[in-house]
């Protein structure tokens, strides 16, 4: 199955949202474009000596920023500013790092002061500010529209503004206005390859691979080296569930991008979404060793831990994450594997604490329920654990999966009480089981194994197989697995030997033999049918 939140929590933490960096045509961004920041900065930093280096300066801030190097960023916007006191477009840059702070209030008065000097003027200043407001998601795309729409009135021709505005739509949730803008940029600038791609985003957001497809292809035939169009093509493969076409063109677009630790961290997180958990490990680990509080690699470090069964090392790795995170970007699936790997570690009360949190934050997360049922019936509280399936039919119809697992918590009960002789409770709890495992077989009713279910539950019932209470479900088990041996040995064996057991105590000496004797041809060596049939053949000589 195709997690799709595998892909939220990871891709969109690994690829920040790649900003625009100057006028259109400029050589530095179509660098930054094709993800080539080392050759960006070269051409940016060529710049500075200019008499009107402004630009140069917010485009390097901008980089930093966008490769999450603050300190790097601060330095170079307040050197544009050093270098003129009025350079609107680095009063932006300043504000953009306020706001990746958290800090609105000084992120507006940086603002005002772009504004100040601009005049409220100039249309790149002004598409900026609409870009910065993109970096607050939902939130942002109101303030980002009316920069961008002031930024049209000044210059009705940059096709770099009708692409912040059409991101500015997307998150608006308003693809038809999205397209329009992007549509427009295409017409002012048809070899503008960032806007096929964003094209494609959106096609591929809404499901309509083909076009998906035919938009990221378009950029590629624009620029055969863009290697973000290759990125998202693999994307588009990946949420289609074709993992080798996937991987294989992701792997062009690490050829073509420059081979930094950020790339290499895309690529270690598309190796974990195309399930190649091993690889995606050995990816992260190269990654830390150079960036050792990369936040994506050392949360990746964890999942893949646990992915490939090492609950320890998972254990010892997502704590190291959870200390060095910041405690207000941790995401749903941070607290969702914690959780679990707590559990695999056998720490329920830990794991039930975590995984109640990923649920709170992300409730129709139903593949947790079950989870999070497991680790409540593991520290013995039944009573919780079945209230979390319940919480869980608000958001998916209980499946069969559901019901045997609901049953066996009851079983777990039924098992607990009867190990201190509370046969009454006990046999309340098995009777709750038998009823949850019926639901199986009231819908399904030819599927095996929920007469199975049904059968252990009555069995547990009767632990002396005086009343033969699970006799009905064992033959009923046997009739529809009984023609697929192979597949269902273990369990026949079972089936047949409870009534092998029950007729010998019946006294129906050929019903008993018939069982036991099928045990035997289903494992010859088994102890149970050989001593079973020696001691009938025995009492039939006393006779």
């Amino acid at each position: 199955m195709t997690n799709k939140w595998k892909y939220i929590a990871l891709m969109a933490a690994a690829f920040p949202a790649t900003a625009a960096f100057a006028q259109s045509g400029d050589a530095g961004r179509k660098a930054v474009e094709l993800e080539r920041y080392e050759e960006a900065k070269s051409i940016y930093k060529k710049q500075l000596g200019d008499r009107k280096a402004d630009n140069a300066y917010f485009a390097l801030g901008n980089i930093y920023l966008n490769t999450q190097k603050l300190d790097s960023a601060a330095f170079y916007f307040n050197q544009g500013i050093a270098q003129n006191r009025k350079s609107a477009i680095n009063y932006v840059g300043l504000g953009k790092i306020e706001m990746e702070r958290g800090n609105m209030p000084k992120a507006q008065e940086h603002f005002e002061q772009a504004l100040k000097y601009s005049k409220s003027k100039d249309a790149f200043v002004l598409t900026m500010l609409a870009e910065s407001y993109l970096s607050q998601g939902e939130n942002g795309a109101t303030k980002a529209i009316e920069y961008s729409k002031k930024a049209v009135e000044r210059d009705t021709k940059n096709p770099l503004t009708y692409l912040v505005m059409g991101d500015a739509y997307l998150l608006q949730k308003n693809g038809g206005e999205a397209m329009t803008a992007y549509d427009r940029a295409i017409q002012l600038d048809d070899t503008f390859a960032k806007v096929y791609l964003r094209k494609g985003q959106l096609y591929t957001s809404s499901r309509n691979y083909n076009e998906a497809e035919a938009a990221f292809t378009k950029a590629i035939e624009i620029n055969p080296n863009y290697a973000p169009a290759y990125r998202d093509l693999g994307e588009l493969y990946y949420f289609a569930g074709q993992y080798d076409r996937a991987l294989s063109t992701f792997q062009k677009y690490v050829d073509m991008a420059e081979d930094t630790p950020e790339t290499r961290a895309k690529y270690a997180s598309f190796l974990f979404l195309t399930k190649n958990y091993d690889k995606a490990l050995t990816e992260a680990e190269q990654v830390l060793q150079k960036q050792p509080d990369n936040t994506t690699m050392n949360r990746l470090r964890a999942y893949s831990y646990l992915e490939l069964n090492q609950p320890e090392k998972a254990l010892e790795a997502i704590d190291t994450y959870m200390q060095k995170a910041d405690p207000n970007k941790l995401i749903a699936e941070d607290y969702e594997y914690y959780g679990r790997i707590l559990n695999k570690n056998k720490q329920p009360e830990k794991a039930i604490v975590n995984m109640e949190k990923a649920l709170q934050m992300n409730e129709e997360n139903v593949e947790l329920y079950a989870d999070l049922a497991n680790a409540y019936a593991q520290n013995n509280q039944y009573d919780k654990a079945i209230e979390v399936y319940e919480r869980k039919r608000k958001n998916a119809e209980p499946s069969n999966a559901d019901y045997y697992y609901m049953g066996n918590i009851y079983m777990m009960a039924g098992e607990e009480k009867a190990a201190a002789k509370e046969t009454a409770a006990a046999n309340e709890f098995f009777k709750k089981a038998d009823e949850t495992y019926g639901k199986v077989t009231s819908t399904n009713p030819t599927y095996a194994y929920g007469h199975l279910w049904r059968a252990r539950a009555q069995a547990s019932q009767d632990p002396e197989t005086t009343q033969g209470l699970a006799k009905p479900y064992y033959e009923e088990f046997i009739k529809i697995a009984g023609t697929e041996k192979d597949k269902y040995k273990r369990d026949l064996i079972e089936a047949n030997s409870y009534l092998g057991y029950y007729f010998y105590l019946k006294g129906e000496r050929d019903n008993a033999v018939k069982h036991w004797q099928e045990v035997k041809n289903l494992d010859p060596e088994n102890p149970q049918a050989a001593a079973a049939l020696n001691e009938i053949g025995k009492s039939a000589k006393r006779k």
